[in-house]
């Protein structure tokens, strides 16, 4: 019976549902490059900065920043967390691609600091910066039309 116990703990521990800050962080990146997700859903997750530059932007600008469909997530890997009290900072590297018909034309992987605060019962996002970005092509880069 012990050892039934030992085995549920371990696997609820194994599947994070949002309810910690990189959960929470993935949940949201996750969401984010396998829909198109609306100005609410972005809203209801974050906080501070984030989400006054959501709500700042014009329907056009919200439109290229939310529709991620046509890149498909790689990797998602948290490489470290250091939290006080009810703020954390939890650097990720995130791999993606840009392809089509099976053909990856555009692999991308980069490093991130998001900035995730617990509000009211919820970790939201207050704001992600670029630490490093990687790009890599297998087409020619036309750089004159």
């Amino acid at each position: 019976m012990k050892y039934l116990f030992f085995v549920l703990f371990f696997l609820t521990g194994c599947f994070d549902r949002g309810d910690s800050p990189e959960g929470a962080l993935r949940d949201f990146t996750n969401a984010r490059l396998e829909k198109m997700v609306d100005r609410d859903f972005v809203v209801a997750r974050t906080t501070g900065k984030m989400r006054v530059s959501v709500e700042s932007m014009s329907d056009e600008e919200f439109t290229l920043f939310s529709d991620l469909r046509k890149y498909k997530r790689d990797t998602f890997k948290i490489i470290s967390k250091s939290c006080q009290e009810k703020r954390c900072y939890v650097t990720y590297s995130l791999g993606y691609h840009e392809g089509t018909n099976n053909k990856k034309t555009w692999i991308s992987e980069v490093k991130k600091i998001a900035e995730i605060i617990w509000v009211e019962g919820k970790w939201l996002i207050a704001d992600v910066s670029n630490i490093k970005t990687y790009h890599e092509t297998t087409e020619t880069i036309e750089v004159t039309p």
